[in-house]
């Protein structure tokens, strides 16, 4: 039922917007006497944006209501779960790490022998494996893995290249149009168009 009421709500709307694409396509401004014409014709767009975004807030407005709700509700709830999962992962992780540290003595202490022909080259390794932390852990209903991942640490911000670093577009123009000289950064006037709509 709301869908056949969204149609016939958008129907109408589409058909002004296609002969409003049309004038405007056809639109042309030669003289001073023609801008009050497109003046009107980009009044009649906007009338019909107006109608557009009316239309859809019918839709979006009850949908974000309820985004919005559903987040605050169990916002309480995953930040708890958040905590309790952080505090089992890194206690897992400096368990493994600790384990990781004690192997690879281990993994010296043997590598030492192989070298002093006590031991083969083939029993040291069997032995570094049995001594290795397990990377995939099971229990009766759940398994994890420790996996190496790579992650990138910026440790002198001053010795990244500049083709690496981003310009922070708000605050150069709020600085730039409160009146201070930023070097590089110009101040440049360009006209636009803003109207006040009748219809």
């Amino acid at each position: 039922m709301e869908n056949a009421n969204l149609i016939k709500q958008i129907e109408p709307i589409k058909d002004s917007i296609n002969q409003a694409v049309a004038e405007a396509t056809s639109l042309v401004i030669k003289t001073n006497e023609d801008m009050p014409m497109a003046t009107d014709l980009l009044g009649r767009i906007k009338s019909i944006g107006k109608r557009i975004t009316e239309a859809k807030e019918t839709i979006t407005k009850p949908l974000n209501e309820a985004l919005k709700n559903a987040r605050s509700f169990f916002s309480p709830v995953e930040s708890e779960y958040e905590k309790a999962e952080r505090i089992v992962k890194t206690k897992m992780l400096d368990f493994q790490r600790l384990e990781t540290i004690k192997a690879a003595k281990k993994a010296e202490v043997l590598a030492k022998k192989v070298e002093y022909g006590k031991m083969t080259f083939e029993k040291a390794a069997e032995k570094i494996t049995a001594v290795a932390p397990k990377k995939v852990v099971e229990s009766e209903h759940s398994t994890v893995q420790f996996r190496t991942v790579k992650e990138v640490v910026v440790v002198d911000e001053s010795l990244v290249p500049r083709e690496y670093l981003v310009l922070d577009m708000v605050k150069i123009r709020k600085v730039a149009l409160a009146g201070v000289e930023i070097p590089g950064v110009k101040v440049e006037e360009k006209q636009t168009i803003a109207g006040s709509n009748k219809y």
